[in-house]
């Protein structure tokens, strides 16, 4: 009499325990966890808790019942063996499919490295090149409005294109990717690294952060010595705060078509928004896709009294303080003076 509802209640708690275990069977083998209508790419980044990637695909209204999938990942034991990597889903998979493929890190990727420099032009070419996108698509996408808008850009709205918001990196990505995915992953990979130097730190001199960015891509293009980049950062500081042209060559190579690599007297005369020869100020857009130190060194530029520098051939660049001496240093580096630019010999007006 006194052991029977113990018995009872064991069985009970059995019972139970089998039809919850059942339950949580039958969702995770029968039932859809995601159901994607095209491609869908699912990224885990490195550090990504599965509460965090839950959240995420939840937020984003892709992952049903989150609940019971995070449950199942409980009573797999599975919470803490997800792997990083980039996971494309093109049909409907079940949570126990879905959690085979997180923990698996079978991801079938193709390394894209986009260089610090480069332009929208390039990484769309080097996308083409590799078979992962439509350049002409990739490229249409980057000065559409809307798509743009939907973005929410950190910086400036109403900007014109997407040049310098694509973050020079080391993807890792699968075909069949859409455009925009890649774009938007690419903008959200510039959001999380430029976003304690560009969203929180006001530049010297007046510089709103997306004027600081142009100026980052024309750092960027100017030299790759690292050590470098404070002092041509300081030279155009000093040269915009004195209210002279920029006077850089990068700059007017980005406003012409079809560059042949040879920079003329004629280019640098050629009227376009980009001609900081003939323009006064900032170009409208960024010429290029700037990394975190050209960034930096625009935010933290080099203190120095210079307004001039000339290119010495190797790499680096001889600076000047005035126009006599830079162009002393033109007739050294270069032999033949130009008349014009901070980097060649031009004064600008």
């Amino acid at each position: 009499m006194i052991q029977r509802p113990g018995l009872l209640g064991v069985f009970g708690v059995l019972a139970a325990l089998c039809l919850f275990m059942l339950a949580v069977f039958s969702y995770g083998e029968f039932t859809t966890s995601i159901a994607p209508a095209e491609p869908l790419a699912i990224e885990v980044r490195n550090g990504d808790s599965l509460t965090a990637l839950i959240n995420r695909l939840s937020a984003e209204r892709r992952l049903a019942r989150p609940r019971m999938f995070r449950l199942l990942a409980i009573v797999r034991g599975d919470t803490g063996r997800i792997k990083a990597g980039e996971y494309v889903l093109d049909k409907p998979i079940s949570p126990n499919h879905l959690l085979d493929l997180l923990v698996s890190g079978s991801t079938h990727y193709i390394t894209l490295t986009i260089p610090e420099g480069f332009t929208l032009r390039e990484v769309a070419a080097r996308l083409g090149e590799l078979h992962l996108a439509d350049t002409q698509r990739f490229l249409h996408l980057s000065v559409d409005p809307a798509f743009i808008a939907g973005l929410q850009l950190p910086l400036k709205p109403d900007a014109a294109n997407l040049e310098g918001f694509v973050f020079p990196e080391t993807y890792y990505l699968q075909r069949g990717l859409r455009e925009e995915h890649l774009l938007r992953m690419m903008v959200d990979v510039f959001r999380r690294r430029t976003g304690d130097l560009l969203g929180r730190v006001r530049p010297p001199h007046g510089l709103a952060p997306y004027e600081a960015l142009i100026l980052a891509s024309i750092v960027e293009k100017e030299t790759g010595a690292a050590e470098e980049r404070a002092l041509i950062a300081g030279v155009f500081h000093n040269r915009l705060q004195a209210r002279m042209r920029l006077g850089s060559d990068p700059t007017v190579i980005y406003g012409l078509r079809d560059f042949d690599g040879n920079l003329t007297r004629i280019h640098l005369r050629t009227q376009t928004p980009y001609n900081t020869y003939t323009n006064p100020g900032l170009p409208p857009t960024p010429i290029a896709n700037p990394g975190l130190e050209s960034i930096r060194a625009v935010l933290q530029p080099a203190r120095v009294d210079y307004l001039y520098f000339v290119s010495k051939g190797d790499g680096t660049h001889f600076f000047s303080k005035d126009l006599k001496a830079h162009n002393r240093a033109v007739l050294k580096f270069q032999k033949r003076p130009h008349r014009g630019t901070a980097r060649n010999g031009r004064q600008a007006s």
